[in-house]
């Protein structure tokens, strides 16, 4: 562990403003591409990429190997990659959402949205949301589902929001693997969660996720399920499976649909996001920030998905959160946030620190083993390292865009950003001469995902320019 174009384009309204938008020149950050590739092969690994990530701009990045052993396709860091366990996170964040709506509660029971709950075993009853977000339903976990049950559920038929409310009613039939408050990691418990978030909602989890998470923080290239086939030359990493006695790496196939629409019903919410390193970081650099104002209104919600189950615990408690692990890092001083996701062949992890607002990502295409491991925790010490001070000097994650430009009897320009980060506004009534920063020096700190600037002072003629200091 850590420490142990600028683009323009002009927008002619009727001769009363000319728009002007453009971002600062990305300043490059380091790649990490030959230092990945030292790890790749010492650890034996297909392919890794990683990102670090400090306060909204990249860094350091870089990719090294290959998306298919035996292929000469390069592993790019543009390439996405599936995250598995690491999309409880943005499942805890859709409920996080339908809490701030009133659409469900933390403490909303099985009982209460489960017509049939009375066939269910009655440990269940009055087991929470938040504690099934937290792993502490006393759902079996995932070993145990598959070993009961597995058989059976590949004969069920239907949607995958009816297959999974078959998971959800035979586990919750079930008795308890453990106690309700006792801590079991459980995929299927995430089933249930998603269950409720849909008779909630009224509308499945794959809806969702795209509405709640994908759609609104703008990743763009996020979607569900793997992110290869057999398709040769691979368009994307392909898994594999380290045999290690032999080193000798067997790639993965794709799933047979059948398999794979099951498989979705009984893990999704738990694990099966697939993207880009750029768009997974967006969603972790929404969680950098304590406040994002037009994403969850209630001040209250976001900071709940930064807390260990026990809320009232503080510096140096280490548990489990909300789709997210809480650990203590004492080179830092504070909890950091983390989880791993090991899923088609595929492993990752990520690492936030909040009050740096410093992020990693990794992804290797391999499955998991001791040597996988290494390999994400070596490119952990490297990224933390090097780059948990580092001056935030790299590009930003996603530069800002005209939303749109209303004018009345005054202009609103509305344009998107990231959370945490300062805007600059500047205008000016002629191009060859100078520009004013009309929302002052500093500019504006972005408290949503997007921004506003009412410029009250009329000109026949204006231009805008957005920068970023």
């Amino acid at each position: 562990m850590p420490l142990s174009a600028r683009k323009r384009f002009l927008v002619n309204l009727a001769a009363i403003f000319l728009f002007l938008l453009g971002h600062s020149a990305a300043r490059g950050q380091v790649d990490v591409s030959a230092s990945l590739e030292t790890i790749r092969t010492n650890r034996h690994m297909p392919g890794i990429a990683a990102m670090a990530v400090r306060q909204g701009h990249i860094v350091a990045q870089g990719a090294a190997g290959y998306r298919r052993q035996g292929t000469n396709t390069p592993f790019l860091v543009t390439d996405p990659v599936n995250i598995g366990s690491c999309t409880k996170w943005m499942t805890a964040t859709i409920a996080g959402r339908l809490v701030d709506r009133g659409l469900i509660d933390w403490n909303t029971r099985i009982c209460d949205l489960f017509t049939n709950y009375p066939a269910f075993n009655p440990a269940f009853t009055n087991v929470t949301l938040d504690q099934l977000l937290c792993h502490r339903g006393g759902v079996q976990e995932e070993n145990t589902f598959d070993a009961n049950h597995w058989s059976t559920f590949m004969t069920q038929n239907g949607s995958v929001s009816q297959l999974r409310r078959w998971v959800s009613d035979t586990v919750l039939k079930d008795a308890p693997q453990v106690p309700p408050g006792q801590y079991l990691y459980a995929n299927q418990g995430y089933a249930v969660v998603a269950t409720m978030l849909e008779i909630a909602s009224g509308t499945d989890w794959e809806t969702l996720i795209q509405q709640e998470v994908f759609t609104p923080v703008r990743m763009s290239s996020a979607a569900l399920g793997q992110v290869f086939d057999n398709t040769l030359p691979p368009k994307a990493p392909v898994g594999h499976d380290l045999n290690t006695n032999t080193f000798v790496l067997t790639p993965r196939l794709k799933l047979p649909s059948n398999y794979e629409w099951h498989y979705r019903a009984s893990c999704g919410a738990a694990g099966y996001a697939g993207l880009p390193l750029k768009d997974w970081a967006k969603f972790i650099h929404l969680h950098a920030n304590t406040v994002v104002s037009d994403y969850l209104t209630n001040t209250a919600v976001l900071p709940r998905l930064h807390l260990p189950y026990d809320i009232h615990q503080t510096i140096g408690s280490n548990d489990m959160g909300r789709g997210v692990s809480i650990l203590y890092w004492s080179f830092a001083g504070e909890n950091g946030l983390y989880h791993g996701g090991d899923i088609f062949g595929q492993d990752s992890e990520f690492y936030l620190w909040p009050t740096n607002r410093f992020l990693v990502l990794v992804a290797v295409n391999c499955g998991i083993t001791t040597y996988t491991s290494a390999a994400i925790t070596d490119t952990i010490n490297l990224l933390g390292n090097n780059y948990f001070y580092a001056s935030p000097t790299g590009p930003l994650l996603e530069n800002p865009a005209i939303v749109s430009l209303v004018v009345h009897d005054q202009a609103v320009l509305n344009y998107q950003t990231l959370p945490g980060i300062s805007y600059v506004v500047e205008t000016s009534t002629n191009l060859a001469g100078a520009w004013t920063a009309a929302n002052g020096t500093n500019g504006q700190n972005a408290s949503g995902l997007q921004s506003s600037y009412v410029d009250t002072n009329r000109a026949a003629v204006k231009f805008y320019k957005l920068s970023v200091p």
